[in-house]
């Protein structure tokens, strides 16, 4: 079945959700999401508050919709590509982490490393989610050693995939980040055999 097209009320309405959503980021990364209020993010989007509160609830909503968009990256492109053994499908989700990085540039991806709060450390988010459960099917296939646990796995994953992030976004991209990313979580599944 043939998708509609979308209708010029549609294509407005995201085009001013992205709008808001830029200016935040910007205005985020420039004065500290603590400094930053929602007549601030609408006057420089030239959006009516009563606007803001149409697409989002809070200003915090507005960083959980980059979390929501790495999360569905990872449900509709990731995921169908989950296709080969154990060790291949962890190269694969961590080769698209850096990919969804590279791709939404390291001014985005500063933005969202220097804003407060817990939204990386999220467990219950499809990110991490799906990464347990590769962890898990790796030490059904025996490349982990199944006396370790596997929080702790995934917890060693993580860490290393968001410290290279870190690293790629102060280095303003000087780096090669998934050649780094492919590079080092080779030798993080070789630290749990």
């Amino acid at each position: 079945m043939q998708k509609k097209p979308m209708t010029e009320r549609s294509l407005r309405a995201i085009k001013t959700k992205n709008k808001l959503y830029q200016s935040a980021a910007s205005l985020i990364e420039k004065y500290g999401y603590d400094n930053v209020t929602i007549e601030d993010i609408c006057r420089k989007s030239g959006v009516s508050v009563g606007a803001f509160y149409h697409y989002y609830n809070s200003k915090t909503d507005i960083i959980v919709e980059f979390f929501r968009q790495i999360d569905d990256y990872y449900m509709e492109t990731v995921t169908p590509e989950l296709k080969g053994n154990a060790s291949e499908n962890i190269d694969v989700f961590f080769r698209h982490y850096a990919k969804f990085h590279v791709d939404q540039g390291i001014d985005h991806t500063s933005r969202i490393l220097r804003v407060e709060g817990d939204f990386f450390l999220d467990k219950t988010r499809y990110m991490y989610t799906k990464l347990h459960e590769l962890v898990g099917d790796a030490k059904q296939e025996g490349l982990f050693n199944k006396d370790t646990n596997s929080e702790q796995i995934v917890d060693y994953f993580v860490v290393i995939a968001r410290g290279l992030l870190f690293d790629w976004a102060l280095s303003h991209g000087k780096h090669d980040l998934s050649g780094n990313m492919e590079a080092f979580i080779k030798l993080a599944k070789l630290s749990f055999i």
